[in-house]
């Protein structure tokens, strides 16, 4: 067996030590330009779909990742970007059982004829959000 080099114990793989700034990733959300390309809007859909979850989790997902995130969110200015407890649900009107999402979800298998709308900026942009914290790789891919 091998011995950390840090603590001194016997271990089969030795300790790493985190980074000091592990948590002090910064997360620009996007700007509503962004959000409102449609390539954009499908490639958001597609992620979406490929969570693999219903339509009444992915607000959970949604709320977690971002309450649970303990880096900086900033607007594309620096500003910082505040989400409150109830700003999951009024994005989504209140609406208990999340429709919008099935028929958002469907885009990705068929073309938006037309760009996403103003009204729904805050949905898109929280959603949006939610990936650029947890899948950054994918949340790269689809703000292309």
């Amino acid at each position: 067996m091998a011995t950390c080099e840090r603590c001194g114990r016997d271990v089969c793989k030795p300790c790493v030590s985190k980074p000091i700034n592990d948590n002090k990733r910064t997360v620009v959300v996007a700007s509503d330009a962004e959000l409102l390309r449609r390539s954009h809007f499908q490639r958001l859909a597609t992620a979406t779909r490929s969570l693999g979850m219903s339509r009444r989790e992915i607000p959970n997902w949604i709320a977690d990742t971002i309450y649970g995130f303990r880096g900086r969110i900033v607007w594309p200015d620096g500003k910082p970007f505040e989400v409150g407890d109830e700003d999951i649900d009024a994005a989504f009107n209140d609406d208990g059982s999340f429709r919008w999402l099935s028929g958002f979800m469907y885009f990705d298998e068929i073309d938006p004829k037309q760009s996403p709308q103003r009204r729904i900026l805050a949905r898109l942009r929280l959603i949006d959000l939610a990936f650029r914290i947890s899948h950054p790789v994918r949340a790269a891919f689809i703000a292309k």
